[in-house]
C-alpha cells in the first residue's frame, strides 16, 4: 500500500497516492496545459483546474495550485519585474488579504462534493464573466479596486483559476500592457503564499502536497516556453472560441464528477 499523503480528515475524498507514476501523470498534464493556455494565451489556471482535479482530488486541488503559482507567477515576476506598480499592489492586497482568511476558513470546512460543484461551477462562469468583463471596460476608483479585489481574495480562499477576476480588477484600475503582467503576478505570489500557510495551518497540506505542487510548477515553465516558441516560430494560436469550449467540457467534467462522488 503507497503512503497516502493527505490529511486524515480527507481519506475518503482525496485517493491519491504518492509514488513516481503519479507524479509522471501530474508533471505531463501540467507542461501540456501550459502549452495550450500559452499558445491561447489565456486560461492556464483554468485548464490545470479542470485536468488535474479528477487525477488529485478536489479537496487536494487548491491547496496544491497554491503552491504551483508561487512558482508559476515567481517567473512571471522576474520577466516583468521593472512594470510592477505598486501602488495598485497595495490596493488590491488591502482587499483580498483579509477575504482570503474567509475563503480559506469557508474551503476547510467543505466536503470534496462541495468542493467539486464549486469548482466546476467557477470554471464555467468564467467564459461568460470573462468576455463580460472585456466588454464593461469600466474604470474602478481606489475604493472600487478595494472591493473588488475582495471577491477575488474571497474566491481565491475556496477555488482556483481565479486570475480573471484579478485581471479584470487590474484593467479597471487603469493599468494596461506589462504592467497588468507585472503586478498581477506580485500579487498572485503574495495571495498564493498566504494561501499556502492558511492551508497549512488547516491541515490541508503537508510535504507531499507541496512536493506535488512544485512539480505542477515547475513542469509549466517549459510549457510556457514551448507555447512561446509556437506563437513566435509558426504563429500558431487557438481560436477563443477553441479555448472556451475546453474550458467548458473541463468544467461539466468536474461537475459530473463532483455530483457522482460518494
Amino acid at each position: 500500500m503507497m503512503r497516502q499523503f493527505y490529511p486524515a480528515q480527507s481519506l475518503r475524498s482525496m485517493p491519491w497516492n504518492l509514488d513516481a507514476g503519479n507524479f509522471a501523470l501530474v508533471a505531463v498534464t501540467s507542461f501540456f496545459a501550459a502549452i495550450i493556455g500559452g499558445v491561447g494565451g489565456f486560461g492556464t489556471g483554468i485548464i490545470l483546474t479542470a485536468l488535474l482535479a479528477p487525477v488529485i482530488g478536489f479537496k487536494a486541488l487548491v491547496p496544491v495550485l497554491a503552491v504551483a503559482g508561487v512558482v508559476v507567477n515567481a517567473g512571471r515576476f522576474w520577466f516583468f519585474r521593472r512594470a510592477v506598480d505598486l501602488r495598485a499592489a497595495k490596493q488590491v492586497l488591502a482587499g483580498a488579504v483579509p477575504a482570503v482568511f474567509a475563503g480559506a476558513y469557508v474551503y476547510s470546512l467543505l466536503d470534496a462534493r462541495a468542493i467539486g460543484v464549486i469548482l466546476g461551477s467557477f470554471v464555467l462562469a468564467a467564459v461568460p464573466l470573462r468576455h463580460l468583463l472585456a466588454l464593461r471596460g469600466v474604470r474602478l476608483r481606489p475604493a472600487g479596486v478595494v472591493a473588488g479585489a475582495g471577491v477575488f481574495g474571497l474566491a481565491s480562499g475556496i477555488a482556483s483559476a481565479t486570475g480573471v477576476i484579478l485581471i479584470s480588477v487590474l484593467l479597471g484600475a487603469g493599468l494596461g500592457g506589462t504592467a497588468v503582467l507585472a503586478t498581477d503576478a506580485l500579487v498572485s505570489i503574495a495571495i498564493d503564499c498566504l494561501k499556502v500557510l492558511l492551508f497549512g495551518q488547516l491541515d490541508l497540506l503537508d510535504a507531499g502536497n507541496v512536493t506535488l505542487g512544485l512539480v505542477i510548477g515547475a513542469a509549466t515553465i517549459p510549457g510556457s516556453r514551448v507555447a512561446a516558441w509556437l506563437v513566435e516560430r509558426l504563429g500558431a494560436r487557438l481560436h477563443v472560441l477553441a479555448m472556451d469550449a475546453l474550458i467548458v467540457v473541463g468544467g461539466l467534467t468536474m461537475l459530473w464528477s463532483a455530483l457522482n462522488t460518494a
